[in-house]
């Protein structure tokens, strides 16, 4: 790569920088659609336009640019564009000193005073007074270690870390070297190079075991260990102080008071293995003035690094200067549109007014005849303009076209102008009347959706001016054509419902008709049948007579004889004929065909029961044949 060329000590900030502005984009547009829905629920869309008319879409699409661009150099400025390098001399002039400080319970043995832990605290504070340029940091530890505060040239924040030691601060309890001298190194290997030295304050009781190991790993990587050994060789114990004012002393599992230990030994070994130094702190913290009057201060300049680097021109001043240049800019921009100034109006400029009277509603007013000139400007003029748009309605509507000027009356509704929109409206409602009367004797149905919808373009003219004396006319009139045309469609739907109704009568008495000949057709075969029943019963019974006659006449002459034979010494005058009756219950024939005769005449004589008419409106009775039932 060319070190002139233009690169980006940290590129992923510009990706986070896409997808921050990708972001924006998207909530900037759902904002828009949110606002639209809100706004079309709100506001009726032919004010919409009036009220934001004064709102330029264009410099508020300028205003989200240039405050998504200033994003935009922001993030590139983070990134930290660098472009050319320069040589600079680096030279530290101090080493790197971390404090490892005990701070298990066996600190608070009282054999230095106050305790060790307070003692070690004051010797450390002497100590740092006396360094200058050196970076310096503190590591306590007990059952495990960590970095109170990491290397710095900051010695006020250090101190205010020393102070914060105690036994408290770790909750895992014991005395790991190891942890420490780890801990120290991590530290190192995320600083640098330079000279590093480890001072090592506890009272050297380690009860993990794995220090040694440690030492010699660090001392292959370089790093000096300084031990001191705080407390005094004979032990001591370690009290407690409770709130109240009560101090007990730190006791085993069987109860015996626990004494602490100096272990020099293992200090020793460690700062052996280092190269370093075992000092006692003594009871004015003189190993600590030792080890820097021995070792540290005698340092040679020699060992200092000293070198030249190349180090990168950083060029984050220009996209930062940029972003805020824009933001400034976005800021004085007013998303206000700018006051047009007022337009000559179309020489064709005209509108259609009705005639305010009963029998001729909706005429043309004046139209005026547009000159060769006039008609030559529109044509340079934009195709879309309402006023061209609403121009071409209305001769339409002179020429009778009422279907086109319906048409370009709606187009021309499109238009901020509330005057053009009143007049648009008003010759809307003539053409729609006119194209209503087109089809009132063809399709009643849309002449009244028409007329309705005329009715409705009247209102909204009247709604933008309600001192229009015409449109307010033009409107009422229309409204009583509607009414008259809708009582006219129900009466005649009244008369089909009639002649619906006669028909559906006529075909009922023509059912009825043919029903009652049919009955009267049934009972006639009835009698017939009847009759000649009769006539086959008389005739049997008239046989029957007969016989019975001629054995009468028999029996009778039979008797006739023997009374004869009976009374001869009595007898009555030849040719004699007794007319009496033989027996009082028996019928002379003679009488029998009398009778018989008197009874086909009386037949003959009877007359049918007359069959009532049925109807469709008729009370139907109970009879059947002319019998109740």
């Amino acid at each position: 790569m060319d070190d002139s060329s233009l690169h980006f000590a940290q590129p992923l900030w510009l990706l986070a920088g896409l997808l921050c502005g990708a972001a924006i984009l998207g909530l900037w547009r759902r904002c828009d659609r949110r606002r639209e829905a809100d706004l079309a629920m709100l506001i009726h869309p032919r004010f919409r336009q009036r009220l934001t008319e004064g709102v330029s879409p264009r410099r508020r699409h300028l205003k989200r640019a240039l405050w998504l661009l200033a994003v935009l150099l922001g993030f590139v400025a983070i990134a930290r564009p660098q472009q050319g390098y320069e040589w600079r001399e680096v030279t530290r002039r101090g080493i790197d000193i971390l404090f490892a400080v005990d701070t298990s319970r066996s600190m608070l043995a009282e054999d230095l005073t106050p305790n060790r832990l307070e003692r070690a605290r004051l010797g450390i504070l002497d100590f740092v007074a006396r360094l200058e340029g050196d970076r310096i940091g503190l590591i306590p530890f007990a059952g495990s270690a960590f970095a109170l505060c990491p290397l710095t040239l900051d010695y006020d924040a250090f101190r205010e870390s020393l102070h914060a030691l105690n036994t408290e601060l770790i909750p895992r309890q014991g005395t790991d070297l190891a942890s420490a001298i780890k801990e120290a190194e991590r530290l190192f290997d995320d600083n640098g190079n330079n000279h590093r030295v480890l001072v090592l304050l506890t009272d050297g009781e380690d009860l993990q075991g794995a220090v040694l190991a440690a030492a010699t790993a660090a001392a292959n990587k370089g790093m000096a260990i300084f031990t001191v050994g705080v407390g005094s060789a004979g032990g001591a114990t370690m009290p407690i102080h409770f709130q109240d004012g009560r101090t007990e002393q730190v006791r085993d599992a069987s109860g015996n008071v626990v004494r602490t230990m100096l272990d020099e030994t293992t200090l020793r070994k460690i700062a052996e293995l280092t190269h370093g130094l075992y000092v006692p702190l003594g009871r004015g913290a003189e190993g600590l003035n030792t080890i820097y009057q021995e070792k540290l201060r005698l340092i040679p300049q020699s060992e200092l690094n000293q070198r030249m680097e190349r180090i990168p021109l950083e060029r984050f001043e220009w996209p930062l200067g940029a972003a805020l240049t824009l933001l400034l800019l976005e800021f004085f921009i007013s998303d206000r549109r700018r006051t047009p100034r007022p337009r000559p109006a179309a020489p064709a400029l005209r509108h259609v007014k009705a005639v305010p009277h009963p029998t001729a509603i909706l005429m043309l007013g004046l139209i005026a005849a547009a000159s060769p000139a006039s008609r030559a400007a529109e044509a340079v003029g934009a195709e879309q303009d309402p006023r061209r748009t609403y121009n071409q309605g209305t001769e339409a509507y002179a020429k009778g076209d009422f279907a086109k000027a319906t048409d370009a009356l709606r187009a021309s509704l499109r238009t901020p102008d509330l005057g053009l929109q009143q007049r648009s409206y008003y010759n809307l409602g003539n053409s729609l009347y006119r194209t209503g009367q087109g089809t009132l004797e063809k399709d009643p149905e849309a002449t009244l959706k028409t007329w309705e919808e005329s009715i409705k373009a009247y209102q909204d003219a009247l709604t933008l001016n309600d001192a229009d004396e015409d449109a307010s006319f033009n409107k009422t009139l229309v409204e009583k054509k509607l009414e008259e045309l809708k009582k006219q469609q129900k009466k005649d739907d009244k008369k089909d419902d009639k002649k619906d109704d006669k028909k559906d009568d006529k075909k009922d008495d023509k059912k009825d008709d043919k029903k009652d000949q049919k009955d009267q057709k049934d009972q006639k075969d009835q009698k017939d049948q009847k009759d000649q029943k009769d006539q086959k019963d008389q005739k049997d019974q008239k046989d029957q007579k007969d016989q019975k006659d001629q054995k009468d006449q028999k029996d009778q002459k039979d008797q006739k004889d023997q009374k004869q034979e009976a009374a001869k010494p009595g007898e009555e005058k030849e040719g004699a004929v007794s007319n009496e009756r033989e027996q009082k219950q028996e019928m002379t024939p003679e009488e029998a065909r009398q009778l018989l005769e008197a009874l086909r005449d009386d037949e003959r004589t009877v007359i049918p029961i007359p069959q009532q008419r049925r109807t469709r409106n008729a009370t139907p009775d109970n009879s059947t044949k002319g019998k109740t039932w």
